[in-house]
């Protein structure tokens, strides 16, 4: 069913509601996909297909999605399916029910196929672990599809799925969305419904899924959203296009701690500013308003300082030092030791951080509408740059440089996006353009994605190691 790959979520359920296709054909046709691709690719932890099947034909035609195959990242609980976060230490673990995200995303219509692979515990920004080994990117299998939801960006790359459920904690549905040419988007802190098992909403991680359109990504806001959230933000509800209104966009070149991307990095920011410009936008050039020298000891305080926990369920288990045990990969061990040289109150100086610069923000926003800057200021990385064994100060040195333009987004609680307007004029590979809004704009975000699609439409740009390439076999 290649013939299908160019429809995107919305799209196929509309085949669906026409009878044209059937949900058990598309997920049929998603599994034979999968199963010819992700021998190469590594981006799937764990098949769900019978629990998809069983229920495809109770999907109620009506539902947004009414049963599109979907992929959800190996960090969040499907009820009855193993939940590993990347890891040996939870290979086993099956938690009995779906939270409150995963019922609103399967009530949408969508059909679960799998778990996609992530760094252990998510923490890092490239998808590399002990459990599972790297996730390759398809536009080159010498490079890694990024980080942490680089799974689900490769998945939706390669055309298993047209969307696939990703969580974002620093910038990891953005710079894998970036390193494989799809969108991928963040919303707002307390904007959705919980995807955590308290019912509860983790300071810096927020959900939502990497896709091939605007539209699918919207629909999924609007089926997942919790119309009366903590913060009293309107409901969005469902976007359907772009707005008349011209925006006012800050522009930034350097990362956090004064650094230039690399060249194609630039020159596609250029384009950026080019088109945003040619659509009647006006850009103004800003110095970037963060401090990355202090924006990420706050983060890593909030982040790292939970983890020695791991170590010590590990001992307890094992009988021995961490670092032997063989269960938690050597990144992890080096960053929970870290964790556990942090002040007792490091969480609490890295949320008074985060206050202060929401504050700042909120300043920056009354001037400009949006904030344009690179994804990450490398092209996607090659296999290795950052993976389960690298050494400590190296890794942290790079989860930085890679995190250097996202994670402002996740401290203030804001909406952001990555968008695949333009690739490489060398390598030929995508490069994705970051924008954020202010805390609550997630309307107007995605205004301006969808019209930024219809200006430079990117959802029949094929990767080399994808579905479509099926054909010539």
């Amino acid at each position: 069913m290649l013939e299908l790959l160019p429809f995107d979520g919305v799209g196929l359920a509309t085949l669906i509601r026409k009878r044209e296709v059937s949900a058990r054909e598309l997920i049929e046709a998603a599994m034979a996909r999968i199963d010819r691709l992700d021998g190469t690719l590594n981006a799937l932890t764990t098949r769900t297909y019978e629990r998809a099947l069983s229920r495809a034909e109770s999907i109620p035609s009506n539902a947004p999605f009414a049963g599109v195959p979907t992929l959800l990242k190996d960090l969040i609980d499907l009820g009855g399916v193993r939940r590993s976060n990347g890891s040996r230490l939870n290979i086993t673990n099956v938690p009995k029910n779906s939270v409150a995200y995963v019922e609103a995303l399967e009530q949408s219509g969508l059909s679960i196929l799998g778990m996609t692979n992530t760094p252990e515990f998510a923490s890092g920004a490239l998808t590399d672990n002990l459990a599972f080994g790297a996730t390759l990117n398809p536009w080159d299998l010498a490079r890694n599809a990024g980080g942490s939801s680089g799974g689900s960006a490769a998945a939706v790359a390669a055309g298993y799925v047209p969307l696939a459920q990703g969580t974002d904690g620093g910038g990891s549905n953005r710079i894998p969305a970036s390193c494989c040419g799809v969108l991928g988007m963040k919303p707002s802190r307390y904007r959705q419904v919980s995807g955590e098992a308290d019912g509860g909403h983790y300071f810096l991680r927020t959900h939502q899924c990497l896709s091939r359109s605007v539209r699918d990504s919207a629909t999924l806001l609007a089926a997942t959203e919790n119309p009366s959230n903590q913060l009293g933000y309107a409901p969005v509800g469902l976007v359907e296009g772009p707005a008349k209104r011209r925006l006012r966009i800050a522009v930034t070149i350097e990362d956090t701690f004064g650094a230039k991307p690399e060249a194609s990095v630039q020159e596609v920011l250029q384009a950026t500013i080019a088109l945003c410009t040619s659509m009647g936008h006006e850009v103004i050039e800003v110095a970037n308003p963060v401090n990355g020298h202090a924006m990420f000891p706050a983060a890593e305080g909030i982040m790292l300082a939970p983890m020695p926990r791991l170590l010590t369920q590990v001992e307890a288990l094992t009988g021995k030092r961490a670092e032997d045990a063989n269960i938690l990969s050597r990144a992890t061990v080096d960053m929970a030791r870290y964790g556990a040289t942090l002040p007792a109150d490091a969480r609490d100086v890295g949320l008074a951080y985060f206050k202060q610069l929401t504050q700042d923000f909120a300043a920056f926003f009354q001037k400009f509408d949006v904030w344009l800057t690179p994804t990450i200021p490398v092209e996607a990385p090659p296999l290795g740059y950052l993976s389960h064994d690298t050494p400590f100060d190296l890794a942290l040195a790079r989860n930085r440089q890679l995190l250097g333009y996202t994670l402002a987004a996740n401290g203030i609680g804001a909406p952001a996006m990555s968008v695949p307007l333009f690739h490489s004029s060398t390598t030929g590979l995508p490069i994705g353009s970051h924008f954020m809004a202010a805390p609550g704009e997630d309307r107007m975000l995605y205004e301006l994605a969808f019209e930024l699609e219809a200006a430079k439409p990117w959802g029949q740009r094929w990767a080399p190691h994808s579905a479509i390439r099926l054909r010539q076999y």
